[in-house]
């Protein structure tokens, strides 16, 4: 999953929203979009679809307000992995499978410019054939082949590991196992153009189109730079059993090499390339020369960050960009909706917000009373109605941290929570020991009441935090805004926070949030408010397995019900993917695990 734009990615487990069939590119734009996504990615081994690029005209430079800047070109570990990079990164790094928009439903296909073929040979065990273009290269003209696929299972698997400031033993390439830790051997052909990843004979894994690619919030790197900077010399050499100098050079290059923006090493294998990055305000992407497939049409695009809504919209307005994509704004929605000259992208996404408390806190972690009344005492329907009500009229409270509303397999666990009831929350605390003090705040021996919930500096979050403060604060319990600029870079990851508020980007592949909630040494490499159940670590690793669609679905839901009870995390509302445009460019659209708004950047064509 990836951290939402001010939220994160799914906001990460489902893509955010996701026009043509397997002979073009694109997707819908202009309007609002609705209806059930299902969640189900297609039989074990049947035949994806395939996209292809279309043909376009070259439309020249096209400017885009984004919320958030692009930060880390290595965006597949645990410190980075943030959606403002998706954005940017979505049209530059390889993925077998993307993701494409179909009448309004999120549809996974593969990448047919990259690849020649995926195929499912065998299920006993489940066997994968990656076959990749002859003609895909790297921006420096060195080929995509099987050592980029071995980099990546090898940073996911490897054993080699380095000991946390907690003393826990972590990744030394702080990457997510999922999927990958279940292939026992990935063998490349002698032309490198083949890839062919074994699983273990008792072991399988349902969401495998994840693997390597942007529906499982991930992608693929350039081995090849990795090996020139190292000395290492054949990185399919490199085992995942070693735990040596070599290893611990490479583990070095990947967490390290790669952060942030250096035109040297940030190599291309899409249609786009960065040619230049502030990791702030803005960053540039242009046509990339070597890229093999139909060129894309804008020749230049300049991403802007802009952090307030009501200011994207007056630069769309006064024709400083041409598209935008802030948060979700009621205002913005209705002013741009009743303009002609603009057209406004609307849908129920996968991004969602949410509250997490700090589980390694004594606060948090010793008195799951205090948790329960925090739940009691928020207002989600205030939430709903004053933020997202005037710009999707079908939102409501969040019911799952699995599912969303709009997804076939979707069940309400939270509906007994989130309704901003006072007295049910005082009475949680007093019956657990709790006294009211003078202050109006509630203690209990050493603790006391209060804690500071930590958000990125966006005003909806501001708003949410302020409605969120009322009710509790009436229940005796205090919430103190902490709002920091870098909270989603650097405090999120760290575990910086006593409670956070922030959004996953989600995908259409559940297995990809596993890394969200397990177990830290089992994989949770985004378990930011370390949370630590074994119950829910092994019933989602299972669902993995599950090869059967609606027996992963039920199992989903069984995951979700564990965290239900545990309430580590509290969903607040489904976000509103969000996006506007002027009326004579599109096809624009959403689709958050794809790279947002810039997720079909190829397409767009002058009306």
């Amino acid at each position: 999953m990836r951290r939402s734009k001010a939220v994160s990615a799914l906001a990460l487990l489902t893509g955010a929203a996701l026009v043509l069939s397997a002979c073009g590119g694109g997707g819908a734009g202009g309007g609002d979009q609705s209806g059930p996504q299902d969640a189900d990615p297609g039989a074990i081994g049947s035949a994806d679809e395939v996209l292809k690029r279309p043909k376009v005209e070259d439309i020249g430079e096209v400017a885009i307000a984004v919320e958030e800047g692009f930060s880390n070109y290595n965006n597949n570990i645990g410190a980075t992995n943030n959606f403002a990079s998706t954005i940017a990164l979505s049209n530059v790094q390889p993925s077998p499978y993307v993701t494409d928009l179909v009448d309004g439903k999120v549809i996974i296909k593969v990448d047919g410019d990259l690849m020649e073929h995926i195929k499912v040979t065998s299920t006993d065990p489940q066997t994968i054939e990656w076959k990749v273009q002859k003609a895909a290269v790297w921006s420096d003209g060195e080929a995509i082949d099987c050592d980029d696929f071995h980099l990546k299972w090898l940073a996911a698997t490897s054993k080699a590991t380095v000991k946390g400031d907690d003393g826990t033993e972590a990744s030394i390439f702080d990457s997510s196992d999922t999927g990958y830790k279940d292939i026992e051997k990935l063998e490349c052909s002698e032309d490198g153009k083949t890839v062919t990843t074994t699983f273990f004979k008792d072991k399988a894994f349902a969401d495998y189109r994840a693997l390597f690619s942007q529906p499982g919030s991930d992608s693929l790197l350039p081995a090849h730079v990795l090996e020139q900077k190292t000395g290492v010399a054949d990185i399919t050499k490199v085992l995942p059993s070693q735990n040596d100098e070599t290893v611990k050079k490479v583990a070095e290059f990947y967490t390290t090499g790669w952060r942030g923006f250096d035109p040297a090493v940030a190599l291309s294998g899409g249609p786009y390339k960065i040619v230049s990055a502030d990791l702030k305000d803005q960053t540039v992407l242009e046509r990339n020369e070597k890229w093999w497939g139909n060129p894309g049409g804008p020749a230049k695009v300049i991403l802007k960050t802009n952090t307030d809504a009501q200011s994207a919209a007056q630069q769309l307005q006064n024709k400083e960009v041409q598209v935008i994509a802030p948060q979700a704004d009621a205002a913005v929605a209705q002013q741009l909706r009743g303009d002609s000259a603009f057209d406004v992208y609307a849908a129920g996404g996968q991004t969602y917000e949410h509250v997490d408390f700090n589980m390694a806190l004594p606060l948090f972690k010793q008195n799951k009373e205090l948790r329960t009344a925090i739940a009691q005492c928020f207002d989600r329907d205030a939430l709903v109605e004053k933020l997202v009500a005037d710009v999707d009229p079908n939102a409501k409270p969040l019911g799952s941290l699995t599912f969303m509303p709009n997804e076939v397999g979707y069940e309400d666990h939270y509906s007994d929570t989130g309704k901003g009831d006072v007295a049910a929350a005082k009475k949680t605390l007093e019956d657990a020991g709790w006294k009211q003090g003078a202050d109006g705040i509630y203690t209990k021996g050493e603790f006391r009441a209060s804690f500071k919930l930590g958000h990125k500096i966006v005003q909806r979050r501001a708003d949410t935090v302020r409605i969120l403060q009322d009710k509790c604060k009436q229940a005796g319990i205090e919430i103190v805004d902490d709002q920091a600029a870098d909270f989603n870079d650097k405090r999120l990851p760290a575990s910086e926070f006593e409670a956070a508020l922030f959004a996953w980007v989600g995908q259409p592949l559940k297995a990809g949030a596993y890394g969200n909630y397990a177990q830290k040494d089992k994989g949770g490499s985004a378990n930011y408010n370390n949370y630590d159940s074994a119950a829910l670590t092994e019933k989602w690793a299972a669902a993995n397995s599950e090869l059967d669609y609606q027996k992963r679905v039920t199992m989903m839901n069984d995951a979700d019900k564990i965290m239900r009870d545990d309430l580590h995390s509290v969903p607040l509302f489904q976000l509103t993917d969000f996006a506007a445009s002027s009326a004579d460019i599109g096809p624009i659209s959403y689709i958050g695990v794809g790279g947002g708004v810039t997720w079909n950047l190829y397409a767009w064509q002058k009306k």
